[in-house]
This record gives C-alpha cells, structure tokens and sequence, in this order.
C-alpha cells in the first residue's frame, strides 16, 4: 500500500485514503471497511494529484492544500471550484489562511505548506506541520491565538511529529496516519486507543451515518442513529421514549420520533428555558434538531471560555399553529449564554448585550469586537454554526454556498437581521420580532 499523504470524510458517509502515487482508497464509514482501492485521482474533477492536506470545512465545501496554494471542492457540485483552476491566478495559503506561523523567530514557515488537516466536528480545524499543530477557527476564519504548540503534551499517544494525515469522520474515533502506520484516536477520551500497520486489514471503527452531515440534511434514520450514539457514550439522557439497544441497533426510539432529554443538558452544556428556569426536561424534540442541540455545545464550547448554559426561549414549544417549526421540535431560539472565563462568571443576553444596545449611522452590526470581545465571539459563533447547520438561504439541499454573514437575510434571525430592509418589508418584521434572541431551525418553518 502506497503512504497515505492524505485523507478525508465526506457527509455521504465514505471516507478517503489519498496515496502518494496519486490514487485513493473508498471506506464505508458506518462499516469501516475499505470499498475500493487505487482509484484514479482524476475522479475528482479538477484535483490536479493528491492533496498534501484535504479538509471538510463544511457548508458544502472542502479545502485541499497543494504545497503553498489550495483548492476549493465544492461537493454538490462535485469538482473543484472553478476560480481555483487556471487560467486563474492560484490561491495561496499565505493570503488565504490568516495567522499561520511565517517562520519568523524560528521554524518552520507554515505558508509553504501543510502535512495533514481535520475538522474537529466543534468550528474548529486542526492543521499539523513537523512537531506542530495549530487551531483554526471556522468563525473568525484565523488561526487561535496562542499557536502554534508541539504535539507532544498536547495530543496523548499521537506521533510526536511526522503526521502525514488525519481525518475525523464523526462519532468516538479520528485517525492519523505516518508512514505505513496509523493511529486511532478516541475523541472522549482524549487519547490515542488503538495502532498499528497500515495494510490491506486496516478498518475503520463503524460510525453512525450522518457523522459529517449537517443537521439540517439528515434523514430521519441517520438522525436516529446519531442519538443512540450520543446515548451510548453518555452525551446525553433520554426520559422518553426509553431508550433500547438491541442485537441489530437501536430499538427505541424509532426514527422520526419526537424524543424528551431530560436533564436537559448535552455533555455537561445545559439548556435553561428563560421562561421555565427550573424544568428539568427539553421534551417534544425532534431528533435532527436533538443533534444540532449538541453540536452547538461542541462549538460554543471549542475553546475559552467555559460555557456551561445556554439560555433559550422555546425549544419545542411555540405560540404558533401545530405544524410551526417550534412547535415540531425543530427550532431554537437562543436567548444567553453563560459561564466563566479563568474562574470569573459571565453572562452574556442576547437582548441585553446586542438588541439593546444603540445603533450609530452607518453600523448594521451593533455588537463589537472592540467593545465586548467575549460577548461578540460567543455571539458571532452561535450564528456561524447556525448557518453551517441549520437552515440557511434555503431548505435542505437548496441551501448554498456562501452561507449569510451577519447583517444579511436567511433562516438564522437575530436582532441585526437585515438592517436595512425598508419599514414594513417582511423582513424589517422579522427583524423587530427577534430583539432578544438568536433563532435557529432545521427543516421548513411549516410542516
């Protein structure tokens, strides 16, 4: 088997093998087993050899790095996109991925080039060079600050240096490859739990359909399959139906089944209901929505500070007719964030810290970097992986790229929706209608 010199997991539960000799390797991700070997790279159109680095960014997109440029995927399409293929001038890592290390004061310039790159699944992608790796944040689009660090201390039993690739394809294990060794890392655990050669017996760990899916585009089955998941490592608790695992999966519940969580907490991230403060339950929840609940902890809790609730004002209860997106269990409506930063308490209010407060000319976006930084990436990431996750521009596959940017339109509503939409329009009501949270759906407003 030819090194691996890259690798990545695709939301159509197939994960892939890049070798050096410029053929790849199909893995079912929810067998593990390999489907095929010594593919062509040619199959992915517009992809010139393969990649020194691939990465899911999500949205639809896809990054893979080819010494100091990359390239854009885009899978809907299915090809690279078109603007990072010649004529065009190529696009380089040194312009297009803000705080890479440059080498100045030592080591390496990372702008030359990448070894290996995985999404983490929580908003942030890792991207590793030598005895190193840094953090990269899908929100504020840059590297986190304090990078980069060694491998070793940071990454329990990984290769101290030499990563040639990485890949998470959702669910308990990522695996990193070396060589003709490889690695698989348990996500939960923090720790390397298993190795060895890189050969024809090589095998994934089953992971749940959906791993890499967004929210807003699992069936019903897959969405059910990732609940029991998050059953099973302890993520979460099921009040109703009771939850059973039987010889072939999951029993109960059954797929399209509206679920109750109770606590209402995802790994430790509770969820307070502003109107209903003490309820111990989250019930009435549509299972696809249940999964966007806990990755939006995953996100909101990727690096400092520590959040430990995020207040709500419904989940899936509305004021609207019986087939209303709340009222399906397949909504939320984001009112607060609270935790500690470095030991100290923080709250931040939707309403409090962003509706109210004044708007000076010219400004669409009220909340400021400069004047509350935590407030501001606290906020700026809820709506990121809103629009990664839920509904977006449209329904489903309808959604596009490029996702909103805050002061635009689409399905995620806040108090700077649509800033100047004219008095009256439909979206100046929806604007006035969300000054104290963040609303967030999956599927139509209506069933």
């Amino acid at each position: 088997m030819a090194t691996v010199r890259s690798a990545i997991s695709w939301p159509n539960d197939k994960t892939y093998l890049f070798h050096s000799d410029d053929t790849y390797d199909r893995y079912d991700s929810v067998t593990g087993v390999r489907e095929d070997a010594g593919l062509p790279v040619g199959r992915w159109p517009g992809m010139p050899s393969s990649p020194d680095a691939f990465v899911w960014w999500g949205a639809g997109k896809a990054y893979a790095f080819m010494g100091s440029t990359y390239l854009r995927y885009d899978a809907p399409a299915d090809r690279v996109d078109p603007e990072y293929l010649p004529p065009n001038d190529p696009f380089t890592i040194e312009f297009g991925w803000p705080g890479l290390p440059d080498g100045t004061g030592g080591g390496p310039d990372w702008r030359t080039g990448i070894d290996a790159a995985l999404n983490w699944g929580n908003g942030k992608v890792y991207l590793f060079r030598g005895d190193s790796y840094v953090r990269f944040d899908i929100t504020a689009d840059r590297v986190d600050p304090g990078y980069p660090l060694t491998i070793a201390g940071h990454w329990t039993g990984l290769f101290t240096e030499g990563v040639d690739a990485a890949v998470y394809p959702g669910g308990q294990f990522a695996y990193f490859f070396r060589g003709e060794e490889f690695q698989r890392f348990d996500v939960d655990a923090d720790r390397v739990d298993a190795s060895g050669p890189l050969d024809a017996s090589f095998r994934l760990a089953p992971t749940p359909p959906g791993g890499v899916a967004p929210a807003r585009l699992l069936t019903a089955t897959q969405a059910n399959q990732l609940t029991a998941d998050l059953i099973r490592r302890g993520k979460l608790t099921l009040r109703s139906p009771a939850f059973v695992d039987g010889p072939a999966g999951v029993v109960s519940p059954k797929p399209g089944q509206r679920v109750v969580v109770s606590p209402p907490s995802f790994d430790g991230t509770r969820y307070t209901n502003k109107i209903h403060p003490t309820a111990t339950v989250i019930d009435n929840l549509d299972q696809s929505m249940l999964i966007a609940l806990y990755r939006l902890t995953r996100w909101i809790n990727a690096s400092a500070p520590t959040v430990t609730v995020l207040f709500h004002k419904g989940i899936g209860h509305g004021n609207g007719p019986p087939n209303d997106c709340h009222n399906q269990g397949r909504a939320l409506d984001l009112s607060g964030i609270a935790g500690d930063v470095n030991g100290t308490p923080f709250t931040r209010s939707v309403e409090k810290d962003w509706g109210k407060l004044p708007r000076p000319p010219g400004v669409k976006v009220r909340i400021d970097p400069a004047v509350d930084p935590l407030g501001y990436g606290l906020f700026t990431t809820a709506f990121r992986f809103a629009t990664f996750e839920c509904e977006a521009t449209a329904f489903g596959p309808a959604n596009r790229w490029p996702m909103p940017d805050l002061g635009g339109t689409g399905f995620v509503i806040y108090p700077d929706y649509a800033p100047d939409a004219a008095p009256g329009s439909d979206n100046a009501k929806l604007r006035a209608a969300h000054p104290d949270h963040i609303h967030m759906q999956v599927g139509v407003t209506f069933l």
